[in-house]
């Protein structure tokens, strides 16, 4: 198995696609064990929570089936899968691309782009903004893998530019007011991104005196991050904050550090500059189950209020 994370449909959507085509093509038979949550999360390098969310759709779909104590398994008897009536077409596509010497790798880009275009075209198209190239990668792939659809990633600075593409823009709830400031015709939404709640409780548990390097992408994430760490009992003088764009601080930090925070993105940009003496805990923030709520029913609001448009125009064209 593997993702895509430039692809054009979302990681949750790969993974489930993936598990059904093992379950299909027998590789993972009736009885077969998947992996636990975290062990199939981290050697795809995702959020454990994509996965859980993963398999608790294919548990409802009747693909698989957990059990506590024994783990999540394939079923006796798999659903019944209307699809496989399609195998031979798809096989035939397969040689007939060879023929064209296009690869399997193109043909599955192709197809997955063309089913991304007609998710797409039910709209609306929805944007999210962030500051800096690591918070929107990194937020737009967890929104996208959460909703179940493909979304925009758009920087701050490039807002204006991407304006005409959008028909709703989620933002975390620090630049809401800028957004709204620069999209005041736009239905912007703000989510709130929160840190990783385990995170926090090993950071509360360190051993006094620790000193804490917190390294952030901009000074605005430092300030957030900083607010929480706080909140559990970490006193500022403990705490070393650095952004990316300090270089000599960050090197400073480091050195003295005996403990590094930073979310993933960040460690894989600092990761060798990091004494080995040093412990490197990962800390991501994420957004809520109630944001992605929120962005879901401004999303299905949209689509109601476009139905009753097109609903309208057609009874205005009978008449």
């Amino acid at each position: 198995m593997r993702v895509r994370r430039d692809g054009p449909l979302p990681i949750a959507r790969q993974i489930a696609d993936q598990l059904q085509a093992l379950i299909r093509g027998g590789q993972l038979g009736p009885g077969d064990r998947l992996p636990p949550v975290r062990v199939l999360a981290g050697f795809l390098r995702v959020n454990r929570n994509t996965v859980a969310k993963v398999y608790a759709a294919l548990e409802r779909a009747g693909w698989v089936v957990t059990t506590p104590g024994r783990g999540t398994y394939v079923p006796l008897a798999p659903p019944p899968d209307g699809a496989a009536d399609l195998v031979p077409l798809a096989d035939r596509l397969l040689a007939e691309a060879a023929a064209r010497g296009l690869s399997e790798t193109a043909v599955a880009d192709l197809v997955a782009s063309r089913a991304s275009a007609r998710v797409e075209q039910t709209g609306p198209r929805v944007g999210f903004v962030e500051c800096n190239p690591s918070d929107l990668a990194y937020f737009s792939r967890q929104l996208s893998a959460r909703l179940g659809s493909p979304l925009e990633p758009v920087l701050l600075s490039e807002l204006r530019r991407a304006a005409s593409r959008l028909d709703i823009v989620a933002t975390t709830l620090f630049h809401v007011e800028e957004v709204r400031s620069i999209l005041p015709r736009h239905e912007v939404v703000g989510l709130m991104a929160a840190p990783d709640f385990q995170t926090l409780d090993e950071v509360g548990h360190l051993p006094p005196g620790s000193r804490i390097a917190l390294i952030c992408a901009t000074q605005e994430g430092v300030q957030s991050k900083a607010r929480s760490i706080r909140a559990v009992g970490i006193s500022r003088s403990r705490l070393l904050p650095a952004t990316l764009q300090q270089t000599a601080r960050l090197r400073a930090v480091l050195r003295r550090a005996d403990i590094v925070l930073a979310s993933p993105k960040v460690l894989e940009r600092i990761s060798d500059q990091i004494p080995p003496r040093v412990r490197v805990i990962p800390f991501a923030s994420v957004l809520g189950e109630g944001a992605i709520a929120l962005l879901a029913d401004r999303i299905r609001a949209w689509r109601g209020r476009a139905g009753r448009r097109s609903g309208r125009a057609r009874r205005g064209e009978r008449s």
